[in-house]
Protein backbone atom coordinates (compact mmCIF):
# COMPACT_ATOMS: atom_id res chain seq x y z
CA UNK A 1 0.00 0.00 0.00
CA UNK A 2 1.44 3.25 -0.72
CA UNK A 3 1.35 6.32 1.25
CA UNK A 4 -1.02 9.33 1.45
CA UNK A 5 -0.22 12.44 0.53
CA UNK A 6 -0.91 13.54 3.83
CA UNK A 7 1.62 11.17 5.48
CA UNK A 8 4.50 11.43 2.61
CA UNK A 9 7.64 13.75 4.24
CA UNK A 10 7.81 17.08 2.31
CA UNK A 11 11.18 17.48 0.77
CA UNK A 12 12.00 21.08 -1.50
CA UNK A 13 15.31 20.63 -3.55
CA UNK A 14 16.72 24.08 -4.31
CA UNK A 15 19.79 24.19 -6.96
CA UNK A 16 20.15 26.60 -9.92
CA UNK A 17 21.05 23.12 -12.23
CA UNK A 18 17.35 21.63 -13.55
CA UNK A 19 19.36 18.69 -14.22
CA UNK A 20 20.18 17.99 -10.97
CA UNK A 21 16.52 19.00 -9.23
CA UNK A 22 15.28 16.77 -11.80
CA UNK A 23 16.68 14.05 -10.90
CA UNK A 24 16.90 13.63 -7.80
CA UNK A 25 13.17 14.80 -7.11
CA UNK A 26 12.25 11.73 -9.97
CA UNK A 27 14.44 9.89 -7.82
CA UNK A 28 12.96 10.30 -4.41
CA UNK A 29 9.06 10.54 -5.53
CA UNK A 30 10.14 7.04 -7.22
CA UNK A 31 10.68 6.05 -3.28
CA UNK A 32 6.69 6.87 -2.60
CA UNK A 33 7.62 8.07 0.70
CA UNK A 34 8.21 11.97 -0.29
CA UNK A 35 6.27 14.53 -2.07
CA UNK A 36 8.80 16.52 -3.99
CA UNK A 37 8.73 19.93 -4.99
CA UNK A 38 12.35 22.34 -6.61
CA UNK A 39 13.13 25.58 -7.10
CA UNK A 40 16.01 26.49 -9.34
CA UNK A 41 15.52 30.00 -9.03
CA UNK A 42 17.09 31.25 -5.56
CA UNK A 43 15.04 34.78 -5.46
CA UNK A 44 11.92 32.48 -5.40
CA UNK A 45 13.30 30.11 -2.91
CA UNK A 46 11.78 31.76 -0.13
CA UNK A 47 8.56 32.24 -1.62
CA UNK A 48 8.43 28.27 -2.53
CA UNK A 49 9.56 27.57 0.77
CA UNK A 50 6.36 29.51 2.42
CA UNK A 51 4.01 28.07 0.15
CA UNK A 52 5.60 24.65 0.46
CA UNK A 53 6.49 24.42 3.65
CA UNK A 54 8.27 21.50 3.49
CA UNK A 55 9.70 19.12 6.30
CA UNK A 56 13.32 19.22 4.85
CA UNK A 57 15.54 21.67 2.42
CA UNK A 58 18.30 20.09 0.21
CA UNK A 59 19.65 23.62 -0.38
CA UNK A 60 23.08 23.87 -2.34
CA UNK A 61 25.46 26.57 -1.42
CA UNK A 62 26.74 28.25 -4.74
CA UNK A 63 23.78 29.44 -7.12
CA UNK A 64 23.53 33.19 -8.54
CA UNK A 65 22.01 36.24 -6.80
CA UNK A 66 21.19 34.33 -3.49
CA UNK A 67 23.66 31.83 -1.96
CA UNK A 68 22.72 28.96 -0.01
CA UNK A 69 24.13 30.93 3.42
CA UNK A 70 21.98 34.30 2.16
CA UNK A 71 18.48 31.57 1.67
CA UNK A 72 19.40 29.81 5.07
CA UNK A 73 19.93 33.28 7.31
CA UNK A 74 16.71 34.27 5.64
CA UNK A 75 15.03 30.64 7.01
CA UNK A 76 16.12 31.01 10.34
CA UNK A 77 15.30 34.76 10.71
CA UNK A 78 11.78 33.94 9.62
CA UNK A 79 9.47 32.78 12.73
CA UNK A 80 7.06 31.18 10.52
CA UNK A 81 10.06 29.22 8.75
CA UNK A 82 12.80 28.66 11.24
CA UNK A 83 11.35 24.92 11.80
CA UNK A 84 12.13 23.75 8.80
CA UNK A 85 15.77 21.24 8.25
CA UNK A 86 17.91 22.17 5.91
CA UNK A 87 20.73 20.38 4.22
CA UNK A 88 23.09 21.24 1.95
CA UNK A 89 24.06 19.12 -1.39
CA UNK A 90 27.27 20.77 -2.58
CA UNK A 91 30.14 20.70 -4.56
CA UNK A 92 32.23 22.84 -3.13
CA UNK A 93 33.19 20.06 -0.31
CA UNK A 94 34.37 16.73 -1.61
CA UNK A 95 34.15 13.27 -0.15
CA UNK A 96 37.23 13.50 1.50
CA UNK A 97 36.40 16.89 3.43
CA UNK A 98 33.73 14.78 5.15
CA UNK A 99 36.12 13.43 8.02
CA UNK A 100 37.22 17.30 8.13
CA UNK A 101 34.78 19.35 8.60
CA UNK A 102 32.50 16.33 10.58
CA UNK A 103 29.78 16.50 7.52
CA UNK A 104 28.86 19.98 8.76
CA UNK A 105 28.88 23.94 7.11
CA UNK A 106 28.32 26.86 9.03
CA UNK A 107 26.02 24.07 11.50
CA UNK A 108 23.82 22.66 8.78
CA UNK A 109 24.61 19.11 7.41
CA UNK A 110 26.00 18.54 4.13
CA UNK A 111 26.21 15.89 1.16
CA UNK A 112 28.87 16.63 -1.14
CA UNK A 113 28.01 15.71 -5.09
CA UNK A 114 27.87 14.00 -6.81
CA UNK A 115 25.56 11.65 -4.39
CA UNK A 116 24.27 8.44 -5.72
CA UNK A 117 20.65 7.91 -5.12
CA UNK A 118 21.38 5.66 -1.82
CA UNK A 119 23.18 8.33 -0.74
CA UNK A 120 20.29 10.78 -0.95
CA UNK A 121 17.69 8.79 0.40
CA UNK A 122 19.74 7.49 2.98
CA UNK A 123 21.17 11.38 4.41
CA UNK A 124 17.43 12.68 4.25
CA UNK A 125 16.21 10.03 6.12
CA UNK A 126 19.29 10.80 8.80
CA UNK A 127 18.25 14.57 8.89
CA UNK A 128 14.13 14.32 7.98
CA UNK A 129 12.61 15.49 11.62
CA UNK A 130 10.73 13.01 13.22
Amino acid sequence: MSETAATKKKILLIDDEPFITNLMAMNLEDTGRYEVREQNDSLQALDTIMDFVPDLIVLDVMMPDLDGADIIYRIKNDSRLKHIAVVFHTATVRDAELSVHGGIISGFPFLPKPATTEQMIAFIEKHLPA
